[in-house]
């Protein structure tokens, strides 16, 4: 003989089984709805970036650079770490008001806190060859491809360990 209460109790728990799936699926269409959806604010975000610009060291000049071509410190060329390489870059300095146009052609900065590398020509046309540093606004002004999301999605980059000369050899 079957009693009322073991019929009763497992309803109640298959109950509360359905009200918990129901409540959690109600969380997460809220929390869907948080997460921003439109396709044109997130482009415009990938868009735009700012933080602190840095301009390249005379150990640097003439050297590869990670695309292949030799750092001149007379280009408007920069280092970017996810950027790809070609992207025309509006560069603003924050401070002072003064756009220059860059172009993407390395990987960096690697110091914490910086968004761009910039050649020395490029710190003069911004004015801040002199401070060595620059709160910067950047607007990607060349088309990215389709599956670039945002200019800080990729983790930066590390470093390549430098190859340290070797011995000359003993004969």
């Amino acid at each position: 003989m079957v009693t009322h209460a073991r019929i009763g109790s497992g309803f109640t728990r298959l109950a509360r089984a359905q009200r918990f799936a129901a409540m959690f699926a109600l969380s997460l269409l809220a929390l869907a709805a948080l997460v921003p959806g439109d396709a044109k604010a997130r482009a415009t975000r990938a868009l735009r970036e700012s933080g602190w610009a840095s301009y390249y060291g005379r150990e640097f000049y003439h050297h590869r650079t990670a695309s292949g071509e030799p750092m001149d410190p007379n280009q408007l060329t920069a280092a970017h770490r996810t950027l790809p390489f070609g992207t025309k870059v509006r560069v603003t300095n924050l401070d002072n008001g003064k756009r220059v146009v860059v172009r993407i052609n390395d990987r960096g900065p690697f110091k914490k806190g910086r968004v761009l590398d910039v050649t020395p020509a490029a710190a003069r046309k911004l004015g801040f060859a002199a401070a060595g540093l620059a709160h910067v606004r950047l607007d990607v002004l060349s088309k990215l491809p389709k599956d670039y999301t945002a200019l800080m999605d990729a983790p930066a980059p590390k470093p390549a360990p430098r190859k340290s000369p070797r011995p000359a050899a003993r004969s």
